[in-house]
C-alpha cells in the first residue's frame, strides 16, 4: 500500500487513472471515491454580505458559530427562522439540533412563550429517515415550533431582516414568499466538489453516478457505476 499525500485534481476512468496535485498519475484496478461536498454560500443571494451580523448566523461556518450562540443568548423575543436546503447536506440533523438547543434555552430562561420559532425546509418531510420522524415531531410539538415544508431559501436581506423563499405548492406551482425575522440560522446549499462536477464520473446534478444495485467486480473498475 502506498500513501500518496496529495489532492486528487482529475479523474480518467477510461484509463483507470487519477491525477493528483503533485503531478502524478496514479493507476488503479478499483477506485473508492469519498470526495465529500462543498458549501455553496453564494447560492443564497445576499448571504455572504450579511452572515455573522444583522441577526444572521450559521453553525456551518466556524467563524459564525459563536455568533449564532450570541444571538440565542441575547434573544428577547420575536421571530427565529431555521432553514434547511435540499438534500444532500453535511449532517442532516444539524439544522434541527441548533433549533432544539435554542428552544430549550428559551424554555429554561422562560422566554419561549415570547418567541416564534419556525423551521423552513426545502423537503417535504421532517427527516429523511422515517424511523426518526415521530420522535422529532414530538419535540417540535413540545416546543411549539412551526414547520414550513417545501420552503427553499433563495435570498436574504440582513439589514431589512427579511428572507425570500421559493415555496412549492401542492399542485406543483412555485411562488415567492418573504418572511421577516429577528434572527435566522442558515444552512447553505451543498454541491459536489469542482473536481467531481468537472469529471466524467458526475451525473447531471454534479455528484458521482453510482448504481447501488450493481456489485463490484473486475469488469467494473469503478466499483459501481
Amino acid at each position: 500500500m502506498t500513501w500518496v499525500k496529495a489532492a486528487v485534481v482529475g479523474f480518467l476512468p477510461d484509463e483507470n487513472v487519477i491525477q493528483v496535485s503533485d503531478g502524478w498519475r496514479v493507476r488503479y484496478e478499483f477506485l473508492v471515491a469519498c470526495p465529500g461536498l462543498k458549501l455553496d454560500w453564494h447560492a443564497i443571494e445576499g448571504l455572504t454580505d450579511t452572515l455573522g451580523r444583522n441577526g444572521v448566523g450559521s453553525n456551518y461556518r466556524v467563524d459564525t458559530a459563536e455568533y449564532t450562540w450570541q444571538l440565542i443568548e441575547g434573544f428577547r423575543g420575536g421571530i427565529a427562522l431555521f432553514t434547511q436546503p435540499a438534500m444532500p447536506i453535511k449532517c442532516a440533523g444539524a439544522p434541527q439540533k441548533i433549533m432544539y438547543l435554542m428552544a430549550d434555552h428559551l424554555r429554561r430562561t422562560r422566554k419561549l412563550l415570547s418567541a416564534s420559532l419556525e423551521f423552513c425546509l426545502a423537503g417535504d418531510a421532517l427527516f429523511s429517515v422515517p424511523f426518526f420522524v415521530p420522535s422529532l415531531q414530538r419535540a417540535v410539538d413540545r416546543y411549539g415550533i412551526k414547520i414550513a415544508y417545501k420552503h427553499d431559501l433563495k435570498a436574504i436581506d440582513g439589514a431589512a431582516k427579511t428572507a425570500l423563499f421559493l415555496v412549492t405548492e401542492a399542485d406543483g406551482r412555485v411562488s415567492k414568499l418573504e418572511k421577516r425575522f429577528d434572527m435566522i440560522h442558515v444552512v447553505p446549499p451543498q454541491i459536489g466538489l469542482d473536481v467531481i462536477r468537472e469529471s466524467p464520473l458526475a451525473n447531471s446534478a454534479g455528484w458521482i453516478e453510482v448504481d447501488p444495485a450493481r456489485s463490484c467486480s473486475r469488469s467494473s473498475p469503478m466499483g459501481a457505476k
